[in-house]
């Protein structure tokens, strides 16, 4: 077989049909991505170094208040979380009651969307390339509702939990339609529902009020003959059936805190590419780079099996992964 270009080699991975090897991917907070740049002396050591198979570009337009906040697409204003690396905390909920008659959704953006599209194309040609919209539904709600008060809602005010789920819904799939004009591969929604151990709204009310809503998001990407794929943390066991029944593709991320490996890939494995596997809670932040390579052969022998595996940190790594273990992850993705 002849040396595959990054997005063959994914495209062929979902498809479940041979590929020259396992492909991979290195996402990074920001902080990181800085200290590695210096670590590898190499601004584009994402694609030289680590040789990255995937490129994303995200619907988000952050508008910085001060230095500790800003304001997302929706008006949400959040604090800053520079330790840790991650989106931060809602500084305030904008939905005080459960009523939307005073609130001015935004429209999506052709502008801000065909350019993040066009950089992709324009400077990945040889990558898998995927637009995300994240925060894509339940946790857009409760950015604008708070979490607290939106579980409720799903239980005791249900017209107004579904009439602000389709109103976000109504959103994404004009995003989605703007994203599909363009050359990309996939389009991947962001919405964490699991916990560490189960759901966060329970199955009935996720079956209930995100399944439906969220068949109709999947198959207006199905319909522009790109791949789904799906970001959610936590233990979404329960949801995997369903999920491959709507045409999911790809499932990020993949906690090996949570889930039997083994056990998903006999069950789930000839219909879900699993992207992720490699615990940043566990061995990259805690293990030696010995530990990290034999954690990282040992996961690629069980999932790489026939396709259907993206060889990737469960999350972005943060801070607390050290350099020597991020070297041995791209290593073991490469021998």
């Amino acid at each position: 077989m002849r040396n595959l270009t990054q997005r063959e080699r994914v495209i062929n991975t979902v498809l479940h049909k041979p590929a020259d090897f396992i492909p991979h991917q290195l996402d990074v907070t920001q902080d990181t991505d800085e200290r590695l740049e210096k670590y590898f002396g190499d601004k584009e050591y994402l694609y030289t170094v680590a040789d990255n198979h995937l490129v994303r570009a995200k619907n988000k337009n952050h508008k910085l208040i001060n230095s500790d906040s800003y304001k997302d697409l929706f008006g949400v204003i959040w604090n800053i979380d520079r330790q840790n690396g991650d989106i931060g905390i809602v500084k305030d909920y904008i939905l005080k009651a459960p009523d939307i008659s005073n609130y001015i959704f935004p429209k999506a953006s052709y502008e801000l969307i065909s350019s993040k599209c066009e950089e992709l194309i324009k400077n990945h040609p040889g990558r898998f390339r995927i637009f995300e919209i994240g925060l894509s539904f339940f946790e857009r709600a409760w950015t604008l509702r708070g979490m607290e008060d939106l579980l409720v809602d799903m239980m005791l005010e249900e017209e107004f939990a579904c009439l602000l789920l389709d109103r976000i819904m109504e959103y994404n799939l004009d995003v989605i339609n703007i994203a599909a004009k363009f050359d990309i591969d996939c389009i991947m929604l962001g919405d964490d529902w699991g916990q560490q151990n189960g759901l966060i709204m329970g199955y009935p009310i996720w079956k209930k009020l995100i399944f439906p809503r969220l068949k109709i998001q999947y198959e207006a990407i199905k319909s522009h003959k790109l791949f789904v794929a799906q970001h959610s943390c936590g233990d979404n066991r329960e949801l995997f059936k369903d999920l491959i029944e709507i045409g999911l593709d790809i499932y990020n991320t993949f906690q090996p805190e949570i889930y039997d490996f083994n056990k998903f890939k006999q069950e789930y494995g000839k219909y879900i590419t699993i992207y992720g596997g490699i615990s940043t809670q566990g061995v990259l932040s805690r293990g030696t780079p010995e530990q990290v390579y034999d954690e990282v052969k040992r996961t690629i022998e069980i999932l790489g099996y026939g396709g259907g595996y993206i060889t990737a940190p469960t999350h972005q790594c943060t801070s607390g992964v050290p350099a020597k273990n991020i070297t041995a992850f791209i290593k073991a993705t490469k021998n």
